[in-house]
């Protein structure tokens, strides 16, 4: 009877010493990087480093245990070639991922949301360089005229990590966009005089900015997000289309110019007006001016959807 006694004191001193678990893990390859999610009861802290010879990242929890199975996650697709872990320092966890080659790591913890819980997610970024920096305008033709193929991006909006919203069945908005992005690059593809690309051609996150730097890195002429948004009842039905709004125009104007070195990319498209050079004043002007015409132009486009 003592021992019984003292097996269950020691298994509830266990659970309490451990301030969190690790309950799931989910593994996103995309292009340019690869997204590592843990799942956790509750916050966790953390502390990511890498080690060399061989390539490994290590995850350090605080106060933290396991209670699910890494060796069932789908490595392939990504640099990771196995995850291990052991306990640390008595109450403490450790998740080394044993990689393919060096990476550039990122982490940050989220919190619970409709579809999960607290999370700890952990970036690989790819050091042989970005998809974005790998981007380039596509093989367009031209005509004798000069004339160039108009180019479309189109961004299948969320992705990866990120499901978007789901149907009572449990259709996730994610995969729907991705279908219809795919269809509609087809049919783009097959008119004389257009090419299309997309942002993403998996399920994958792609950052909300690095999907407009792609655009300006395709040198698009339309860029085309598509979402499939929720509602609470089956009526709706048709399509909405949506410009930038003047409130969030103005706020990102001001970030951006505020970092000088993108001044050029801000205003390419506009006739090929540059912001070098220009004091910060003349700059907001010539820019507000270029976004207005690009928010007209997209209500314009809108019209004939």
């Amino acid at each position: 009877m003592k021992i019984l006694v003292i097996v269950a004191l020691l298994l509830s001193a266990s659970t309490v010493l451990a301030g969190t678990r690790v309950e799931g893990v989910r593994l996103w390859p995309a292009p340019d990087h690869t997204r590592l999610v843990l799942d956790t009861a509750g916050l966790v802290e953390h502390n990511v480093f890498s080690l060399s010879g061989p390539s490994r990242l290590v995850i350090d929890l605080k106060d933290a245990a396991l209670s699910t199975d890494f060796s069932k996650v789908d490595l392939s697709g990504s640099p990771i070639q196995r995850i291990r872990s052991a306990p640390r320092n008595g109450n403490d966890l450790r998740v080394v991922l044993d990689l393919k080659s060096d990476i550039k790591p990122r982490s940050f913890v989220l919190e619970p949301n409709q579809q999960y819980g607290h999370r700890l997610v952990v970036d690989l970024i790819d050091e042989q360089g970005s998809r974005l920096d790998r981007a380039t305008s596509p093989t367009v033709t031209q005509d004798s005229a000069g004339k160039r193929d108009i180019i479309v991006v189109i961004d299948a909006g969320h992705g990866g990590e990120d499901p978007g919203a789901i149907g009572p069945r449990g259709t996730r908005e994610k995969d729907v966009v991705l279908r219809m992005a795919k269809r509609l690059a087809d049919l783009i593809n097959q008119q004389k005089g257009f090419t299309a690309k997309l942002t993403r051609t998996g399920d994958y996150y792609v950052g909300l900015r690095n999907r407009t730097l792609l655009a300006r890195k395709y040198n698009a002429d339309l860029f085309v997000s598509v979402h499939a948004d929720a509602f609470r009842t089956p009526q709706p039905r048709g399509a909405s289309v949506f410009a930038l709004s003047q409130r969030g125009a103005t706020s990102e104007t001001a970030r951006w110019l505020a970092q000088s070195e993108n001044r050029s990319d801000l205003i390419g498209g506009a006739g090929g007006v540059s912001l070098d050079g220009r004091d910060d004043m003349l700059a907001g002007v010539l820019l507000d001016l270029s976004m207005t015409a690009s928010i007209n132009a997209s209500l314009g486009v809108g019209d004939s959807v």
